[in-house]
């Protein structure tokens, strides 16, 4: 009988968190700290025994946030039997399509500005119900042609991000009038987030 997608022998998967509760509950906090400081880079620490099949910090943040109750999708580049296996077991995620997923991941390759329209964006009943999209990009520091304003950032706030075209972040700009509907944005690079919430206005210079 041959194996699922998703159900890969246990010699298949490969090793998550060393300490789930205290790791997850660290990495938490630092999504949270990325998110309540929009922009702002955000080194996790403690995951060099991870050995999943994305960067660590992507590895670190989808561990963190899939659960049973959550789903995801993920897009081609980044999808196949190791990286489904290892994220069903180690955080027991379920899968749907793009529209409907909670989570979204993507490489920075596959960000396409019409990747916005995809997704769920909320309703006007429950706006939070809106999904989050996480992105595999090649470079991430803080300075740069992408400027930020809005909440949690004190006048304005630059951003570098490799690999994203300016039609991407000119897709991301289009939805700010519809907030408080829209799509939260989480980067990882290497060990490093950053993320965009759907309050956080950009210009892109």
């Amino acid at each position: 009988m041959s194996l699922a997608i998703d159900s890969p022998s246990l010699a298949e998967v490969g090793a998550g968190f060393a300490d789930p509760v205290h790791q997850s509950q660290q990495v938490f906090r630092a999504l949270l700290e990325a998110m309540s400081r929009p922009g702002r880079v955000q080194t996790l620490r403690g995951l060099q025994e991870m050995n999943g099949p994305f960067s660590p910090a992507l590895t670190a943040t989808l561990l963190t946030l899939l659960d049973a109750e959550t789903s995801a999708h993920l897009l081609p580049m980044l999808d196949g039997h190791a990286a489904r296996g290892y994220l069903r077991f180690h955080a027991g995620a379920r899968w749907a399509e793009a529209d409907a997923a909670d989570f979204v991941v993507a490489s920075a390759a596959e960000a396409a500005p019409s990747l916005w329209q995809r997704l769920h964006h909320g309703t006007d009943e429950a706006p939070q119900a809106g999904a989050t999209l996480v992105v595999e990009v090649p470079s991430l520091v803080e300075g740069g042609a992408l400027r930020l304003q809005g909440p949690g950032i004190a006048h304005e706030h630059r951003l570098d991000v490799g690999g994203l075209t300016p039609a991407f972040w000119q897709a991301r700009r289009a939805l700010q009038p519809r907030f408080p509907l829209g799509i939260e944005l989480i980067l990882c690079c290497g060990d490093r987030v950053a993320a965009l919430p759907r309050s956080t206005q950009l210009e892109v210079a």
